[in-house]
């Protein structure tokens, strides 16, 4: 995408083509629930929102402070090279979010996917690792995040990229599918032969007790 200017694309920041969002403080209603995405709830390999914690507003964390709507993207500031980053589904629409993520909200110019998928690209992670600071967990902040700039092609375009995308990620998501299947079955196999090896006790072989075998 080095040279989007080549294809008429724009170069936008993300603070200029997404929206502001909400903050909110959930113990103001402390017997309301909610559903709350915490740092650990986005997966860096599917990267979808895994399991959330449903919450009294009196027990939320300090940190449950972002409300989030279908569509908006994720981004976890904490630890930013781990890639968890994901899109709010449906059944998360007005849920709360920690403040370990900031929430990028696409004006109507942007498309969501086209979005998320740029989050991915060398440029912007070399960003976050050159911006990032704090021994234990390098965080970078919201403000930084928002200062980055994107190619923003026609919206139309935008799609038909994200179609491209899409099916490129559904492709990694069976292949890791299948490599897992391969490697429990790989276990199995070897758990199996393991059994068969040791279960084939020799006329000449003598039994010990395992302890008495390692003090020798």
């Amino acid at each position: 995408m080095k040279d989007f200017a080549q294809n008429g694309w724009k170069e936008v920041s993300l603070g200029d083509i997404c929206e502001k969002t909400e903050t909110v403080d959930p113990r103001k209603a402390p017997e309301d629930e909610f559903d709350y995405v915490d740092v650990s709830s986005v997966s860096n390999e599917t990267f979808t929102i895994g399991e959330t914690q449903r919450l009294l507003g009196a027990d939320a964390p300090s940190r449950a402070r972002r409300k989030i709507r279908s569509g908006d993207i994720l981004f976890a500031t904490i630890r930013p090279t781990l890639q968890r980053i994901a899109q709010i589904p449906e059944h998360l629409d007005g849920q709360i979010c920690s403040t370990g993520y900031i929430v990028l909200r696409p004006k109507p110019a942007l498309d969501a996917r086209f979005l998320m998928h740029s989050l991915f690209r060398p440029d912007f992670m070399g960003a976050m690792v050159s911006l990032q600071s704090g021994a234990s967990y390098p965080a970078v902040t919201d403000k930084q995040v928002r200062a980055q700039t994107i190619p923003l092609p026609t919206l139309e375009e935008q799609q038909r990229i994200v179609a491209v995308l899409d099916e490129a990620f559904e492709g990694l998501a069976r292949a890791r599918a299948h490599a897992e299947v391969n490697l429990q079955n790989a276990r199995e196999l070897f758990t199996a032969n393991v059994d068969a090896l040791l279960l084939k006790v020799g006329d000449d072989w003598s039994l010990v007790r395992s302890q008495s075998w390692l003090d020798k």
